[in-house]
């Protein structure tokens, strides 16, 4: 069999997709960039920007961080407020006590403006061929090389990397992975200007209702006097309530008794529309031979907030370190790529673990109620909480029941010591 077409075909421009392909930049290596869409193009998604994304951007080469600060549309975030099912709330900076920066932790970013800012450097990149309204129907691995087939055409590469969605040709046709239906989520969406009562610091707001749980309920300030509003709920809870998600939002906008007095002048701006969330109990079965998983692909989606961009970015970075690594090897056996998925459980397991944990923790609105009270009566258990939500290293005290039981244990107080 003759030399392959190219050296890596990235399937998917979007954030994981693109974020690999910026990495590579200046490697040498061969990529073409199969994107199914045209951009600029839409995606159904709360909008908001981690930190985890803008630690990633700030490693991008060039001027990549610099010219999202000063050219992309977005309203910088500082914290969440998170609503628990009897009413009360508790708000979650993303910054430490004292530790407040003048750079904004977080932000919320149309992703229709953001994918196109990403997608639109890796045209300027000599080296990255991008085929763009081409969709990859099949993917096959011949031992020597994978072959590509997509509506146009068909051609080889050395290797492939799939960060083409939820519904990944790649993973399909490569991967052991599969969806699981218990973990299948879906996000409703849509824009509403003339909201009122927003926190400080543009806090991304999650309303956690008795009778959706672990369902939440979202408003996120967007530019221009904008909101994006959702609703994110597991497929299976959906089908057995046999629930509208349009009748559902529309229920709780005029019904629910501290979100309803928000909307009485608020206007829908935005069309709505549902997406399919990838979420998964292990980051496993990421790679094998001369393939691996991004993003949606990967099912990488936190299964407790529902967040996507950061841990997509993520896997983008890590996987462009392992890759060049095949190149410089010459080895693209499954064996050599089980160090993407190594690298990516080092990089978000803990986080990942945690969230599986808070899930099924927000099932519980007793527990979910008084974790919320109790953090606001006790100052040292709401730093404890802030701290995790804050510091990778004591995230891991969410995922541990011991953790909860200190706040079962503390009496309430009025003081806040």
């Amino acid at each position: 069999m003759g030399n392959p077409d190219v050296d890596l075909v990235i399937a998917g421009g979007g954030p994981a997709g693109a974020t690999l392909a910026l990495n590579l930049a200046g490697s040498g290596i061969r990529i073409a960039v199969v994107e199914k869409k045209r951009f600029p193009r839409g995606v159904i998604c709360g909008d908001a920007l981690s930190g985890q994304v803008l630690q990633v951007l700030r490693r991008l080469p060039g001027t990549v961080y610099r010219e999202f600060l000063e050219l992309v549309p977005k309203t910088p975030s500082r914290g969440m407020r998170v609503y628990a099912p009897d009413h009360g709330f508790l708000d979650l900076p993303y910054e430490l006590p004292g530790d407040r920066r003048e750079e904004p932790p977080g932000y919320i970013c149309p992703r229709i403006s953001f994918d196109d800012f990403l997608f639109q450097h890796l045209k300027q990149i000599h080296g990255i061929t991008i085929l763009e309204e081409e969709r990859i129907s099949r993917v096959s691995n011949t031992g020597e090389q994978v072959i590509i087939t997509t509506n146009r055409q068909t051609f080889s590469s050395r290797m492939i990397a799939g960060a083409d969605g939820i519904r990944s040709v790649v993973r399909s046709c490569l991967s052991t992975k599969i969806l699981d239906p218990s973990y299948y989520c879906l996000a409703f969406r849509t824009y509403f200007s003339g909201i009122t009562g927003f926190p400080p610091g543009n806090h991304l707001e999650l309303f956690f209702l008795e009778d959706l749980l672990p369902a939440y309920f979202w408003i996120f300030p967007e530019v221009g006097g904008n909101a994006n509003v959702g609703l994110g709920i597991l497929y299976r809870d959906l089908m057995r309530k046999k629930m509208s998600m349009f009748k559902v939002l529309h229920r709780i906008i005029r019904e629910h008794p501290l979100i309803a007095p928000r909307f009485r002048q608020a206007v829908m701006t935005g069309k709505p529309g549902a997406r399919g969330l990838a979420l998964s109990r292990k980051l496993d079965n990421l790679s094998g031979d001369r393939f691996l998983l991004l993003g949606d692909a990967a099912l990488l989606v936190d299964p407790f907030t529902g967040e996507g961009v950061g841990n997509a970015m993520a896997s983008g970075e890590s996987a462009a370190h392992v890759i060049r690594n095949c190149f410089r090897n010459g080895d693209f056996s499954a064996k050599s790529l089980r160090a993407y998925d190594l690298r990516l459980k080092r990089r978000i397991g803990t986080e990942h673990t945690t969230s599986v944990s808070l899930q099924r923790f927000a099932r519980q609105p007793w527990l979910f109620n008084l974790v919320v009270r109790k953090a606001n009566s006790h100052a040292w258990l709401r730093e404890q909480l802030i701290s995790s939500f804050c510091n990778e290293a004591d995230r891991k005290k969410l995922a541990n029941p011991l953790f909860y039981g200190k706040f079962l244990l503390k009496p309430f107080t009025k003081d806040g010591d």
